[in-house]
């Protein structure tokens, strides 16, 4: 009922008293369509539990009944929002074996007991979620390295951009007065001024940013038993997901450019799953914080089977001379735009040409000195990148690999220099790894090692 109110406080301070009229009956209209939904809704699902299988009732003239049998459930993840907890219910997520962008089935305002209900029903088919009382493995986030995840976190950038591409959709419809009065009283500002209200700007996104962070990973805790991982976390709702170890695709470490100061980073895993919501987009996160010391203690607790290596490798000046290339053609275009617009100041010029190739080539060197591809075992490769000037670092079991391409032009095959492009599956779609400019030899013994 949000937008229609707002619709009504808006239209509401309009003088003219026909115009208000239609406003309240739009807006009566829309919260009555709102109230009979809910219901309808309401009245209208049911669910049921057989013995082999649940099965789903809705819709009013549209009737839908779905069958989810027990042996088909791949996880069921528990949201529970914080007004929901003084009455023991929670909404549960049911994944099966299907390919479809959400949950399959999602039961919301049911009894928290009901899950356990659901796995005894499933016990002697195929139990995913069977979790013991007590675990092996157990990790508990502290308040430091809470406010350490959050503070680091380059996420801010995202909601910015966000906002300027909203405000890049609607400016057209903004009058040109408007900018007017803007321009003037930004000038009536001043410069330090202006450039005070922007840092601000960034600076409200940034704690915003670390706010929402702390929320959503508030009370993060890990548990590893037998092969099964649950995790816990949330402030306002608390989400608990069971991961099963034969859906993890690969290990991702992941270190932005302040974290790599800090020398801190993050562990995902990069899971099968037919959501491409929430965390399985992009890799659900085991350990938000961790110092790299730490990591390899981490992994032998919780990853045995993973032979936990980081190769100690040169970076070739091969691969730092076609990076530098890269991206110096690509930054051609923003100076050849300072020289255009600047050429009559040529020690300015020169300057922010300097600045320019600087800055941009930077993604260039870090990309050069952490790219290696190499074969740690029969089971398992090593990969390592960085993307957006952040450092992964890979752990991909043969088995999760959907296919392997090597990539190389005509002169890079002359000089014996290849890409390789690893695919796995993410969620319900696929999840590419690369690495560039590396010797053709290394990729051909990924490849040879791929096919034994």
């Amino acid at each position: 009922m949000i937008i229609p109110l707002i619709i009504l406080a808006i239209g509401m301070n309009n003088d003219n008293t026909q115009f208000q009229k239609i406003i309240i009956v739009i807006v009566a209209v829309l919260i009555i369509w709102s109230v009979a939904d809910i219901f309808v809704d309401y009245f209208m699902y049911t669910y049921q539990l057989l013995e082999s299988e649940i099965v789903i009732r809705s819709g009013l003239f549209v009737k839908k009944v779905n069958h989810v049998p027990y042996k088909r459930i791949q996880n069921i993840t528990t949201n529970q929002w914080f007004f929901l907890k003084p009455f023991k219910l929670v909404e549960l997520e049911i994944e099966t074996a299907g390919h479809s962008e959400t949950s399959e089935v999602s039961l919301k305002a049911v009894p928290s007991s009901l899950k356990d209900e659901i796995n005894h029903l499933r016990d002697g088919v195929q139990v995913v979620e069977d979790i013991k009382p007590v675990a092996k493995n157990t990790y508990q986030i502290s308040w430091s390295d809470l406010l350490s995840f959050s503070l680091t976190s380059p996420a801010f950038l995202s909601g910015l951009l966000v906002v300027l591409a909203a405000y890049g959709k609607i400016s057209d419809l903004i009058n040109d007065q408007f900018y007017a009065d803007m321009a003037t009283k930004a000038a009536g500002l001043g410069f330090l001024v202006v450039v005070f209200l922007a840092i601000l700007v960034v600076v409200i996104f940034y704690i915003g940013s670390a706010l929402i962070l702390i929320a959503k990973y508030y009370h993060f805790r890990l548990t590893e038993n037998d092969g099964q991982f649950v995790i816990e976390r949330g402030l306002f709702q608390t989400k608990k997901t069971t991961i099963a170890t034969e859906r993890i695709q690969a290990i991702v470490i992941k270190q932005p450019l302040m974290r790599s100061f800090l020398k801190i980073a993050t562990i995902q895993l990069v899971i099968v799953s037919n959501s491409n919501q929430g965390d399985t987009e992009k890799g659900i996160i085991v350990m938000p914080v961790i110092k790299t010391d730490k990591i390899p203690q981490f992994m032998t607790h919780f990853f045995k089977s993973v032979p936990f290596a980081i190769p100690e490798f040169q970076p070739q000046k091969f691969t730092y001379f076609y990076n530098f290339r890269n991206y110096s053609l690509w930054s051609l275009p923003i100076l050849i735009i300072l020289i255009a617009i600047l050429h009559n100041h040529i020690l300015i010029t020169v300057i922010l040409t300097m600045v320019v190739l600087i800055l941009w080539n930077i993604p260039a060197y870090l990309k050069s000195k952490r790219s290696k591809v190499t074969v740690l075992n029969r089971d398992y490769i090593f990969l390592q990148n960085s993307s957006l000037m952040t450092k992964q670092t890979m752990f991909i079991p043969k088995m999760t690999i959907q296919f392997l391409k090597r990539r190389n032009s005509l002169w890079l095959e002359k000089k014996q220099i290849a890409g390789l492009t690893v695919n796995v599956r993410s969620g319900i779609a696929k999840r590419s790894f690369n690495v560039d400019y590396q010797k053709q030899a290394d990729i051909d013994s990924v490849l040879k090692w791929y096919k034994e």
